[in-house]
């Protein structure tokens, strides 16, 4: 799933920090060291679901800044401000601050964490018996008691 982080509803590629196995076929070089067709390797960089969904589109970011967005310049016009500076300063929106935030949250890796296991993945593999009262069985239950089968 592709990670994204926003500055100013221009959308970029997250980072990502993985660990990868080469299979190309050839040595390829990562920071300077050599790594061998099947030697495992670190990835660090933009989160590569994310290039792989801009490369589809044919684009570098996804989105429009706020300060262009045609429904946002008629929102300020109908408040009574002439631009969106004018708009902006009223609210004590920061340019500096918000790029500081902008390059804050690009700096994070992202992590593909495993999900955790629950209870309910054992109630979908098996279903649940609720006439049992607290006799379910799950899995294979053998032979039925009192009855003789045949060898």
């Amino acid at each position: 799933m592709p990670n994204y982080v926003s500055h100013e509803g221009i959308w970029h590629p997250a980072k990502e920090k993985v660990g990868l196995i080469n299979k190309s076929g050839k040595t390829i070089k990562v920071e300077d060291k050599e790594v061998n067709d099947g030697e495992p390797y670190i990835y660090e960089g933009p989160d590569r679901a994310a290039l792989f969904e801009l490369f589809k589109d044919n684009v570098e970011t996804l989105g429009m800044s706020f300060k262009n967005n045609p429904e946002f310049l008629s929102a300020v016009r109908n408040m009574g401000f002439s631009n969106v500076d004018e708009y902006l300063k009223s609210i004590g929106y920061d340019d500096q601050k918000a790029l500081d935030e902008f390059i804050e949250k690009a700096a994070e890796v992202k992590r593909h964490e495993l999900p955790k296991k629950v209870e309910a993945i054992k109630v979908l593999g098996g279903g649940k018996d609720f006439a049992a009262q607290g006799e379910d069985q799950y899995g294979g239950f053998g032979k039925p008691a009192g009855v003789k089968l045949k060898d």
